[in-house]
């Protein structure tokens, strides 16, 4: 079965954008250098996961990063339309990608963003992994990573990596939750 892994980084106060989407206080990988495991996560990847907003975004920023790779795009507003990059749809979230990890293969689905499909991939746990690097910088306010919530969802924490520059990743995996015993009725 395939992997989900949520790859991102997030201010320290947690947030993935300011409150307009920018991220302009986001550190380039520099893919000469230092990429933050960046480039190993894209290798490993077949599948990513992207709302339209995050999609439209990632257009701005230059020629097309994930050339070879399917990709899906969550949205209403152009479901059932395909362009030469991805393809778009509107359906349960999390219920696709439970088709898309019983899929044949090994490769990983990045679960890019934006905070919708996170919550949604969060809340039906079909997530496996997250690797969350965060940045040295306090917005103070914007989009929040991880919304408020009304389930509880464990993590373990798998290995840690401080760069020079101040980035620190952290890698968790999704704690298996134990059943809670059921309360016993006499008659």
């Amino acid at each position: 079965m395939k992997k989900v892994t949520l790859y991102i980084a997030a201010s320290l106060d947690g947030f993935i954008a300011r409150t307009d989407g920018a991220i302009d206080w986001l550190p380039v990988p520099d893919l000469a250098g230092e990429d933050y495991g960046y480039g190993e996560l894209l290798e490993s990847v077949d599948t990513l996961l992207l709302g339209r907003k995050t999609y439209e975004q990632v257009l701005t920023l230059g020629p097309w990063p994930y050339e070879g790779k399917r990709c899906i795009v969550f949205s209403a507003t152009r479901a059932g339309q395909r362009d030469d990059r991805v393809e778009f749809v509107d359906c349960d979230i999390a219920a696709c990608v439970r088709e898309l990890k019983a899929e044949p293969g090994e490769g990983i689905i990045w679960l890019v963003g934006g905070a919708e499909i996170i919550a949604a991939c969060l809340a039906g746990g079909v997530v496996d992994e997250i690797i969350l690097t965060t940045v040295p910088v306090l917005l103070g306010e914007g989009i929040r990573l991880f919304p408020e919530t009304t389930w509880l969802t464990r993590l373990k924490l798998e290995n840690v990596h401080a760069y020079p520059d101040g980035l620190v990743q952290q890698i968790y995996l999704m704690a298996a939750v134990p059943v809670e015993p059921q309360a016993l009725a006499f008659a």
